[in-house]
């Protein structure tokens, strides 16, 4: 009788029970697609999959349904490809050439007929694991179902699923969970399971947030989601995520006054048409939901905010988590299961409240490109000239940002001066007159006024502040080129020494090359005149100096100029025309450096992979990672730095506290910064004190609040991320290479005191650039100690207020880093 029914199913070339208890019952399958099922041994649900059987799964469907084709989203750090699904009918994807073709017509704001394109964007957090499972089954459904719902869906739209954006931090987690889960489940939230270890899954091999990338692409995950989006333009964008256990459910539209300025009106209604089909599918299931409240629509580096600057809809799910496989709840127990589920009702919702909204969703987008285009063309000038003193290696970063996204722009051919300010031959051109004007808009945003005071994220996030880059309007287009400027390669004949300067972006990785090529490299500690070969040299305090008398030498400035760019100068003679000459003992040595990070439990898992990062993929340094649990057993004396960078230090022991001080009096260098610095300011090591968020707060006059006003008053009192003018002590090598003024993010109440020492930087004396601060913290900040480097014995101490390489990307304060590494151990 089984194989009875078997073989009537496969005459009718259907199947009708469903392949999930997740999926709808009453349907047709075709029996031809693998079931999720089959493919895992288990239902989804049952225990948490990795990454390579999800994306072999996808390999699965791709071969058996004419339905699917996978695209490439880039590759992970660790070198795992992430994969996006594309969805559609047979007869859409024989022409899906013409397709993109005409999606890429819509930035040019034209009018194109072809489907509506939605894109489920699932885990970017990879412990945020409902949603890669639900993507898993969703793209299965989409792929076997008979249904004719879904037959005119495929007909009408391309559906893109990604079941991964972060499968470094899936399988990281997957691992973890699968490893504390027993045959019987236990939902206590004391278990193990729910505790994972330092670090988490949430971000990637760098221990990165890459829900705060898609601006700034600074990880290979990120530059391959972009890709993905600009190639083509979805209409909808369902961002899938997790919070507390303890929650329901919610979706986007969030908070009404919380959303970016310049997200037009229209936006926020179609997001809010799209909600009623997932409070519909919710309330089907008896899914308690929330919606406009908690989150918000600013930060345009998320992936539900990235589409609103783009012409699309972008929509924030958040499921409460389960964390592993049963979890005790206020709600009751919840089990992993039934966080798919909640996932997988609003994937369906997403795409049934796209199709019947179709209409309204293309015409958004047809407009959002027309007004943006009409926008740039009324904004007086011709576009923006963008330039960086002597560092094209910022400008090149900046470059790689506007070519992710899409903007067009043009190098100088000639020097230009405009609004008092001067740009060379070289510097950026981006026109106002493009299609992607909303998003160049938004990266070069520097308000500090808004209408709602409270921020899920930052509150300002300008490209040319995090990178101190110099802008200003052109009045018309000036003489451009598509090419970077080259400088001609010096000879070498009459090279007593070569020069590097310090200024530019790639300048600190060139010099650890060389000293991992065995090259003997000084820099200047003062001003200076040289004597080259095509003139004279200036030589501006930490410019990098090469004797040309070394072996090897001629190599390794050839791999210079062929692996970064850059073209030393020539030095022809010893005697200065001003300042030291070549000999003197103000030119000081570099050596080669071994730094320490502190790692492990109460240690910003965020701030440590920052730093790791720009010492690993930036100058080519491998540090030593050290878990605050061994830390003691280490011998300090190998190394010559050690990083605290922010966390939360009361448990580190009084035994390694003095190891550590014993390291710095020795010779070693502390770098550490706000709650590292924190730390070592309470230690007898630094005459320095820290003011935090109670004494600076000392200039908000208390007044008797409602209860309902108690968090925006708490948010008024918060600096959650705006960006602040430190002043530098520019005669200092910690500020070598840095101009008087350096743009820095702030998201800690939090300054230095110093009793002693040399106080290098200092909060301007009106500190605040862009974003939001309130006027009191303006106050109490102002002309406050921002960056303190004191001698400890033969080492050094250098404490930071704030975290100079915020989030991988603010460029401007990486050089901070390279000076306490090269430049600040010569002052022992």
């Amino acid at each position: 009788m089984r194989y009875f029914i078997l073989l009537i199913s496969m005459i009718c070339g259907c199947a009708w029970a469903a392949p999930s208890a997740l999926l709808p019952q009453e349907q047709a399958y075709l029996p031809s697609i693998q079931t999720p099922r089959a493919a895992f041994g288990r239902p989804v649900g049952e225990r948490h999959l990795r990454y390579d059987q999800v994306l072999g799964y996808f390999q699965t469907l791709a071969r058996e349904s004419d339905r699917v084709t996978l695209e490439s989203a880039g590759v992970s750090h660790q070198g795992r490809e992430q994969i996006a699904a594309v969805i559609t009918s047979p007869r859409n994807h024989a022409k899906l050439d013409e397709i993109l073709a005409r999606r890429a017509l819509v930035v040019e704001g034209k009018a194109v007929a072809g489907p509506t394109v939605v894109w489920l964007a699932y885990s970017i957090h990879g412990d945020e694991a409902s949603g890669l499972h639900a993507g898993t089954l969703f793209a299965y459904y989409l792929a076997a179902s008979r249904s004719e719902e879904v037959a005119r869906w495929l007909e009408e739209m391309v559906i893109l699923i990604t079941p991964s954006q972060n499968p470094d931090g899936n399988d990281r987690f997957a691992n973890w969970v699968n490893g504390f889960t027993g045959t019987r489940l236990n939902g206590s939230s004391w278990h193990r399971e729910h505790f994972q270890a330092w670090p988490s899954g949430r971000v990637n091999h760098f221990l990165a947030d890459l829900n705060r990338d898609w601006l700034y692409m600074r990880h290979p995950e990120s530059r391959g989601r972009v890709a993905l989006y600009q190639r083509w333009q979805p209409h909808v964008v369902g961002d899938f995520h997790e919070m507390g256990h303890n929650s329901s459910y919610f979706f986007q539209p969030g908070v009404p006054s919380r959303t970016h300025p310049l997200t037009p009106s229209q936006n926020q209604s179609l997001t809010s048409a799209l909600g009623h089909y997932h409070a519909e599918a919710l309330d089907a299931l008896g899914q308690p939901y929330f919606s406009r409240e908690s989150f918000d629509d600013f930060y345009y580096g998320k992936g539900s905010t990235y589409p609103d600057i783009n012409g699309g809809v972008g929509i924030l799910f958040e499921q409460a988590t389960v964390r592993g496989h049963l979890r005790e709840t206020e709600f009751g127990p919840r089990t992993f299961a039934e966080a798919i589920r909640n996932q997988l009702a609003t994937s369906f919702s997403t795409v049934r409240g796209s199709f019947e909204q179709q209409k309204a969703l293309q015409q958004y987008q047809r407009q959002f490109f027309a007004r943006s285009l009409e926008r740039g063309r009324d904004r007086g000038g011709s576009g923006l000239l963008v330039g960086a003193e002597g560092d094209s290696g910022r400008l090149q970063a900046l470059v790689e940002i506007l070519e992710g996204h899409g903007i067009h722009y043009g190098y100088l051919t000639r020097p230009l001066t405009a609004q008092k300010r001067q740009f060379a031959a070289g510097s950026l051109y981006i026109p106002f007159d493009q299609g992607r004007y909303a998003l160049m808009e938004a990266l070069f945003d520097k308000r500090t006024q808004f209408e709602d005071n409270t921020f899920y994220d930052v509150s300002a996030f300008a490209v040319d502040l995090a990178f101190d880059l110099k802008v200003a309007t052109a009045k018309r287009q000036p003489p451009l080129t598509d090419r970077q400027p080259t400088l001609a390669p010096a000879s070498a004949e009459r090279a007593l020494a070569w020069v590097l300067p310090w200024s530019d972006r790639r300048s600190p990785a060139v010099l650890q090359s060389l000293l991992d090529r065995g090259i003997q490299v000084r820099f200047g500690e003062l001003a200076s005149r040289l004597h080259g070969e095509e003139g004279e040299l200036q030589l501006a305090p930490g410019s990098l100096v090469i004797s040309g008398r070394q072996p090897g030498v001629e190599q390794a400035l050839q791999a210079v100029r062929d692996r970064f760019g850059l073209e030393p100068k020539a030095v022809t003679r010893g005697q200065a025309l001003s300042g030291p000459d070549l000999g003197s003992r103000t030119f000081r040595s570099v050596n080669r450096v071994k730094p320490m990070i502190l790692v492990g439990r109460n240690v910003s898992q965020y701030e440590v992979g920052q730093l790791w990062h720009y010492l690993d993929q930036q100058l080519g340094v491998a540090p030593t990672l050290i878990d605050g649990e061994y830390a003691e057993r280490v011998p300090m004396e190998e190394f010559t730095h050690l990083f605290l960078v922010d966390g939360r230090y009361r448990s580190l022991t009084p035994a390694l506290s003095s190891r550590i001080q014993d390291f710095v009096r020795q010779g070693g260098v502390l770098v550490a910064w706000q709650g590292g610095a924190r730390e070592v300011a309470e230690w007898d090591l630094v005459p320095v004190e820290i003011q935090g968020r109670e004494e600076l707060g000392r200039e908000f006059e208390e007044h008797p609040i409602q209860f309902a006003e108690r968090h925006q008053e708490d948010a008024r009192r918060t600096i959650g991320g705006a960006i602040v003018a430190w002043e530098l002590d520019v005669s200092h090598p910690l500020a070598f290479g840095l101009g008087p003024t350096l743009p820095m993010m702030k998201n800690r109440e939090m300054v230095l005191e110093a009793r002693g020492g040399m106080v290098v930087g200092r909060y301007a004396r009106q500190p605040l650039l862009s974003g939001f601060m309130a006027p009191e913290y303006r106050q109490s900040l102002s002309s406050q100690g921002s960056a303190v480097v004191a001698r400890s014995g033969q080492g050094a101490v250098v404490l930071l207020a704030d975290n100079p390489l915020f989030r991988n990307f603010w460029l401007g304060g990486e050089r901070l880093v390279a000076n306490t590494l090269y430049l600040v151990p010569s002052l022992h």
